[in-house]
């Protein structure tokens, strides 16, 4: 019997990608799927676009949900949308990106095959709004770790991670196990860590070396980054921790690992806010953060800045920043 895919799809405002999003997910050679369409409180005709769809998915023996909420943001959205979720697997594909047609029918039958996985993941194919059929590039094959199957490390301080939903299906039963709770950080933006590292730390995460996802870039998404400010970046870093601190907060871990793993992604994300103060030339603002990882008693804080040094523009900010050591000294 064939198993039951979830396919859970937050949407906010995203009336002129449905088409693309709904034509992929109907040209699916699988079929037996459970869509959970999540409306975040959208203003524009959002609704009545999925909608018209109702009727071609159902014929096509697609479970069909349309679920609405007052505007709370994509983590928000995920997290609440988890109560509707009743597949033996699940996927979590965002409205503005695209499926191959193949897509499902092999992450299905990689788990069908291999059950010692909790999950899968899978390269993707870059490509622009305007023209969809030109590969910008393969988003994993940049990524040596790739083919690695222990990835909980990797994904709490973002090593080699890729975090797009619609390249993950996991196992339901090793879900539950994970996170019985079915508990997602409600965050405005981001819903992937939460999702995958209460599974990374149980599981073992097999890979499919093939683009089976289509992910878009474009301006205004939430991943561009064209017009970000220096506090914008430093504010999405905060964001990043928090919500990856609150999720190893609620993981079923002993509390030991627990305050190791934290102070781990604090570091992590101080040394990020470093890094980018540097590129910025913000003396005050890596002297700020230089100091916390002194407080947090990180021992490779001197040779982490030195190694920003990588030219000779960064060689005279280093000198003018004239950083204190552990010792006190300039």
């Amino acid at each position: 019997m064939e198993k039951l895919v979830s396919i859970l799809t937050p949407c906010y405002n995203s009336e002129k990608y449905i088409d693309r999003y709904a034509e992929s997910l109907l040209a699916q050679e699988y079929s037996n799927c459970q869509l959970i369409f999540m409306d975040d409180g959208s203003t524009d005709n959002s609704k009545e676009k999925i909608m018209k769809y109702k009727d071609a998915f159902e014929k096509k023996g697609v479970i069909f949900e349309y679920h609405y909420h007052e505007n709370t943001g994509v983590g928000a959205t995920i997290a609440e949308g988890m109560r509707y979720v009743v597949g033996d697997y699940l996927t979590w594909p965002d409205v503005d990106d695209a499926l191959s047609a193949d897509s499902i029918i092999k992450k299905v039958e990689f788990l069908d095959q291999h059950p010692e996985y909790g999950l899968v993941r899978t390269d993707f194919a870059k490509v622009y709004d305007d023209a969809p059929d030109v590969v910008v590039e393969r988003g994993a094959q940049k990524y040596p770790n790739r083919w690695k199957e222990d990835l909980f490390k990797d994904y709490l301080l973002s090593n080699q991670a890729w975090l797009q939903g619609g390249c993950f299906m996991v196992r339901m039963t090793s879900f539950l196990k994970a996170n019985p709770d079915r508990y997602i950080y409600p965050t405005r933006r981001g819903q992937n860590w939460q999702m995958l590292l209460p599974l990374l730390y149980e599981f073992k995460c097999g890979y499919i070396d093939e683009p089976l996802f289509y992910y878009f870039l474009r301006n205004g998404s939430l991943s561009d980054i064209s017009n970000e400010t220096y506090d914008d970046r430093i504010r999405k870093y905060e964001l990043y921790e928090e919500l990856i601190i609150d999720t190893v907060n609620h993981m079923h871990i002993p509390e030991s690992e627990k305050k190791s793993y934290i102070e781990q992604v604090q570091c992590h994300y101080i040394k990020e806010k470093i890094s980018h103060a540097f590129f910025k030339n913000n003396r005050k603002e890596v002297q700020k953060y230089y100091k916390k990882l002194k407080e947090l008693g990180v021992s490779d804080k001197n040779s982490y800045i030195k190694s920003l040094i990588t030219g000779t523009v960064f060689t005279k900010i280093y000198m003018k920043l004239r950083i204190k050591d552990a010792t006190g000294k300039k």
